[in-house]
């Protein structure tokens, strides 16, 4: 039985589960307090192992990988910047982690930080607990009233650095308060972007926002994002939250515009140097929420994290590639499968690429709107093409698709994948029939998408490839699964469907049939919406459609569409 060395937080459900399967030893750091930075002390600790667990423990030494038997190691983080990836992979061992474990626990306390400094809770908390305070009569509660009076969130403008899944998460929490949003991130798409508020330039967002929160992945380049000059662009009533990184900030400045009252306050769980400690210089001040680095600190994060962990470690036992790799080229499955793949794959990049053209030369697309993708089945497994977002279809080129696997998972791609991917996903895991989906913006089906209406069986020519009535589905945000559900419930067995506001959606088992539904779309949906300007159209007898349907059928076997 393989040995595994546990320093990570792990639930015991899955620590119960683990020990049928592994000689484990657990000394979780919320225990023993010891977190490894010494390399020496981890190859001695770790040369009798064969898998270690990890949170926060020091693996950036190669010579770590070159001293122990290590053939697996496990990260309960989302970015395991602790641990050297090269050398891991140099000796063959994965490193699986934990993505998205505590995006949601992070999302919330930030929610919580803006209404208690809008509010004044924290302040008004330490001063009741206080021995200032002092109610002998009702003057006394009076100045109390008055000195923490508050402000709504109703109308605010949240500016948000850093609109990766907390980010967004932040804004999908807030929304509903009736705040403004304004974004500044250049690597996330306008569309995503559009969403929930409006993308900007940095300089803007902290000059314009009443609440600014960080929520930016630390680099070299953005190091020290918020500088003194960029504090002081801030309104005297605003406020600072930082729940990413305490580099990304000049806090030596930032203490003096709160020590000043330059700015209005903020809240800090991340700090240049950690841990925190009683002498922290913001503990001094009253403006500050001081936390001690907790935004994750929840017990779902740990169930969360221990669950993924314990998933992927049967797959890997079982001689199968984990969901969560991060270096899945050390698995010879993985190479032999990518060396398979390339020139196929390669061929069919070039023939989505080709797709996309003739959208925009036939006028069915502007810019970067709209989406395509492939279902490529191999074997028991699928994985999908699809195009990015944000990238103009004239100067798309094949490198620019993406492989995500049905999951929505990024397999193989630098850009982000459309952010429609919900909507083409939703139905290749209901339509086994549907092999690529093209979702455009025509002229025709977007004016029938604007005035909510459905296209009906109007000519014979369209029922074959259409599929009947093709239904005007209900209004979902661009990107939502709630978009992708309603489209999926109006598509039912048809080829194509009406995105109300959104144009339309067609596929079929092949491209040129999908765009050759879209082609009878358009042409319907222009002839429909051209009667219907002189009068109500003739709808075709229900004899002749379920003829039509008849083969609609035969189409649909022989893979003709």
């Amino acid at each position: 039985m393989m040995r595994a060395f546990i320093t990570a937080s792990i639930s015991d459900e899955v620590l119960k589960e683990l020990k049928t399967k592994l000689d484990i030893t657990y000394e979780s750091w919320r225990e023993t307090g010891n977190i490894y930075f010494d390399v020496k002390e981890m190859i001695e600790k770790l040369k009798d192992y064969d898998i270690f667990i990890t949170v926060a423990d020091d693996l950036k030494k190669a010579e770590l990988f070159e001293n122990t038997n290590l053939k697996l190691i496990g990260s309960c983080r989302g970015d395991p910047f602790n641990i050297n990836l090269d050398a891991a992979t140099k000796n063959n061992v994965p490193v699986i982690y934990t993505p998205l474990r505590n995006v949601v626990a992070v999302a919330e306390i930030t929610v919580g930080l803006i209404i208690s400094l809008a509010r004044n809770l924290t302040q008004l908390d330490k001063f009741l607990h206080s021995d200032d305070f002092e109610v002998i009569d009702f003057e006394d509660w009076i100045k109390c009233y008055n000195r923490f009076m508050g402000s709504e969130l109703l109308d605010k403008m949240i500016g948000i650095i850093g609109f990766g899944q907390i980010g967004q998460r932040v804004a999908e929490r807030l929304k509903p308060f009736g705040v403004d949003i304004l974004v500044y991130d250049p690597y996330v798409s306008d569309e995503i972007v559009e969403m929930y508020g409006e993308k900007t330039d940095i300089d803007t967002l902290m000059k314009k926002s009443d609440f600014v929160t960080i929520h930016a992945a630390a680099t070299d380049d953005n190091d020290n994002l918020i500088n003194e000059e960029r504090i002081k662009m801030m309104k005297n009533t605003s406020f600072l939250i930082n729940m990413a990184k305490g580099s990304l900030v000049d806090y030596n400045y930032l203490y003096e515009a709160l020590k000043t009252r330059t700015i209005a306050g903020a809240a800090l769980d991340v700090f240049p140097m950690e841990p925190l400690d009683e002498d922290n210089e913001f503990l001094e001040l009253d403006n500050v929420i001081v936390l001690p680095h907790i935004g994750g600190n929840t017990a779902e994060v740990i169930q969360r994290q221990s669950k993924m962990l314990l998933d992927d470690i049967v797959i890997w036992l079982n001689n199968g590639t984990p969901s969560h790799v991060l270096n899945p080229e050390v698995f010879e499955t993985f190479k032999e499968k990518k060396e398979s793949l390339n020139q196929p794959i390669k061929k069919l990049k070039e023939q989505i690429v080709n797709i996309c053209k003739r959208l925009l030369d036939d006028g069915h697309v502007i810019g970067s709107a709209g989406n395509v993708s492939m279902r490529v089945k191999m074997g028991d497994e699928e994985i999908i093409l699809i195009t990015p977002s944000n990238v103009n279809y004239e100067d798309m080129v094949p490198n620019d698709i993406l492989i995500i696997n049905l999951e929505g998972k990024v397999i193989e791609g630098e850009r982000n994948p459309s952010v429609e991917k919900h909507l083409h996903l939703g139905i290749y895991k209901e339509r086994e029939d549907v092999n690529v989906i093209i979702h455009s913006h025509g002229v025709y089906s977007t004016i029938l998408s604007a005035l909510n209406l459905s296209l009906p069986p109007v000519m014979e020519e369209l029922v074959p490839y259409l599929g009947g009535e093709v239904v005007c589905s209900e209004y979902g945000e661009a990107g939502s699964e709630e978009l992708a559900d309603n489209v999926k419930a109006s598509l039912e067995e048809r080829n194509a469907v009406i995105l109300a506001n959104h144009g339309s959606l067609c596929c079929g088992s092949h491209l040129e049939g999908a765009y050759t539904v879209l082609r009878y779309l358009e042409r319907g949906s222009k002839i429909y919406y051209l009667a219907k300007l002189i009068g109500e159209p003739n709808l075709l007898p229900e004899d002749t459609i379920d003829y039509e349907m008849d083969i609609f059928d035969l189409f649909k076997d022989s893979k003709k569409i």
